[in-house]
């Protein structure tokens, strides 16, 4: 494809996958705002994010794959917080990313210091599922200051040794196959999706979101499918994670921030027991099982933002401005 091609089809992708989000945001009675955040000294020149609701702010990471707009059933709980929701590089309305050859652990590091430095927050709150739960780790044991507490809903991708790849994750870990496979595949259609995201948080979870959520990530997966390609290999070698990401006991230890581990007790990635064991590790973690899988603010919005108001909002209130520092 050319340039000038490929550029037509992204904007329309991106297009496509606004217009959907403006659904999903409708029916759940939200009305967030969107915007880029130009970065300085990161991987990507702009990401975007979205922003809702009002009070102290509390950044939301995303897993791979994905895109800001998941985390909208719980963001319709949570009017009380400035919820800022940030697209991974390479994902949703952020600028493409080619993962090929990144050292992960820097990126990470590199590209959520930058956001904070461009949102004017030197430290905040993190809520994060899955790579972006990884993401919030890697922070917060490399600059323990600039991550005041966080909550990470899911097994959180690599972080932890055990972790398990779903059957697309291992192909796409093996190049080769995974062009063929590509080649092969019929393009993406709400039903696969829909069967993808059944298999991956399973069955309730799914029935449980409004269709526009099916709508938004099958937008979001037209765009991220070249990234997801780049990325899977440095995350996956052979279908097996790579032991080097994951932290040691001597990294968990030294993450100071107050980590609450919200596990759905069918979570296909890892068990509620690898959470059980990481959070004897970390210097002040608790696990939580819940019901549900990988996306357990699918499976109970409610329950799940009150189990963050509860590790979050409520020491704030004791603490005064904790979590909100601005530059």
């Amino acid at each position: 494809m050319r340039d000038k091609d490929r550029h037509k089809d992204r904007g329309r992708q991106r297009r496509g996958l606004a217009a959907a989000e403006e659904r999903l945001f409708d029916v759940l009675g939200l009305a967030p705002a969107s915007r880029q955040v130009v970065l300085r000294e990161a991987p990507v020149e702009q990401a975007r994010v979205l922003e809702v609701g009002e009070g102290p702010p509390l950044l939301f990471v995303h897993g791979a794959g994905m895109t800001a707009a998941v985390w909208a059933p719980l963001l319709a709980e949570l009017p009380h917080r400035h919820s800022i929701c940030v697209d991974l590089p390479g994902y949703g309305l952020t600028d493409p990313f080619d993962y090929r050859g990144v050292d992960l652990r820097e990126h990470a590091r590199t590209f959520l210091s930058a956001l904070l430095d461009a949102l004017g927050l030197d430290a905040v709150p993190v809520v994060a599922n899955s790579l972006g739960a990884t993401f919030s780790l890697y922070l917060a044991a490399a600059h323990p200051g600039r991550v005041t507490r966080q909550a990470l809903l899911g097994a959180p991708g690599i972080a932890f040794p055990g972790a398990q790849p779903s059957p697309a994750m291992r192909l796409y870990s093996r190049p080769a196959l995974s062009r063929v496979a590509s080649a092969l595949s019929p393009p993406i259609t709400p039903g696969i999706t829909r069967r993808i995201l059944t298999s991956v948080c399973g069955r309730p979870a799914v029935a449980n979101v409004p269709e526009a959520m099916i709508e938004v990530v099958t937008a979001a997966t037209h765009i991220s499918e070249p990234t997801t390609r780049t990325l899977t290999p440095e995350l996956f070698a052979a279908g097996r994670p790579r032991p080097e990401l994951a932290l040691t006991e001597a990294e968990l230890a030294a993450i100071t921030a107050p980590t609450r581990l919200v596990w759905g007790s069918q979570d296909r990635f890892q068990p509620p027991a690898a959470g059980r064991d990481a959070a004897t590790v970390l210097a002040d973690a608790e696990l939580v099982e819940v019901r549900g899988g990988h996306h357990p603010w699918w499976d109970d919005p409610a329950g799940c933002a009150a189990l963050l108001d509860e590790h979050l909002v409520a020491p704030q209130d004791e603490d005064g401005d904790r979590g909100q520092t601005h530059r």
